[in-house]
């Protein structure tokens, strides 16, 4: 990239206070097209939001305990029999994995001009994971990872985060760009409904719809719903709409509901009235970049 267009790309988030509560945003990278996507909105956020970003990588403890098998062996393409396995080949394989990570960072952080640092760690990369990001406001990870999977949802990365991490989680997916898609936020009247609001309307970008999916608690409550969370609107929201879902606690079905709103970015809470299971399932469900609001 050019220094014409960095200072381009630079003019485009000028300094401005920090966002309240976002002033570290921890990413997880292990080079997968899902994590990269998920570093570049990462570092766009840290950008917007003057954060420091932190870039996390894992050396996967499992990988290196598959030399330990005596059974264990790997069939290259090129190779007419199956060669052993050895410690020293995946050691070498998991630090040009975190030189890569940690280039791709610095890339990141160069045309966004912002403080960053980079963590190596070893262990379970779900834990290490969600521990390295303790100290963060905000958890970015890909949907799914490297580890090849015949199942579609999550990764089990982001399932670990899910289940594990009390913080705001970003999980983002290939293909989304911010510029030109919706912002969609799950609301039902509650205090992290209205959370998950005043962080929906933080995401939007100028030309973005911003589409509130109300879930009422009783009949007739959609009317007073959507007139308590018009006046949490700031002036200048000017695109918006406003979409009444049933009463529904089945995750295929509300996803269902949520499609027909229309895609983009989907903030929600699994602190509102649904159970967390179903918020969690939910996620699973829906091929959308999904932003979960817990604090």
């Amino acid at each position: 990239m050019s220094m014409l267009e960095k200072a381009e790309r630079n003019q485009e988030y000028p300094e401005q206070p920090h966002t309240p509560g976002i002033r570290s945003i921890a990413v997880g990278i292990d080079c997968s097209p899902h994590s990269l996507a998920s570093l570049k909105t990462a570092a766009e956020l840290a950008a917007r939001m003057q954060a420091e970003l932190l870039g996390i990588f894992v050396e996967d403890i499992n990988i290196l305990r598959l030399a330990e098998l005596p059974f264990c062996q790997e069939i290259r393409q090129y190779s007419p029999e199956p060669e052993q396995i050895e410690s020293a080949g995946l050691e070498q394989m998991l630090r040009s994995q975190a030189k890569q990570a940690e280039t791709s960072l610095q890339r990141e952080a160069e045309i966004f001009r912002i403080r960053h640092t980079f963590s190596i760690r070893r262990g379970n990369v779900a834990k290490e994971v969600v521990a390295a990001a303790l100290e963060a406001d905000l958890l970015v990870l890909g949907r799914s990872g490297r580890s090849p999977t015949c199942r579609k949802g999550l990764g089990s990365t982001a399932r670990g985060a899910l289940s594990g991490s009390p913080k705001n989680i970003l999980l983002m997916r290939t293909g989304y760009i911010a510029e030109n898609e919706a912002v969609l936020v799950l609301c039902d009247g509650s205090d992290a409904s209205k959370a998950s609001l005043a962080i929906a309307i933080r995401m939007l970008r100028p030309g973005n719809i911003l589409h509130i999916l109300l879930l009422p608690q009783y009949e007739g409550h959609e009317h007073l719903l959507e007139s308590e969370l018009a006046r949490q609107l700031p002036p200048g929201v000017l695109r918006v709409e406003y979409h009444v879902l049933p009463p529904v606690t089945d995750s295929r079905i509300l996803a269902r509901y949520i499609r027909m709103a229309d895609s983009g970015l989907l903030v929600l809470s699994d602190r509102m009235s649904l159970p967390a299971e179903t918020v969690h399932n939910l996620i699973n469900d829906i091929d959308y970049p999904v932003l979960l609001v817990r604090t």
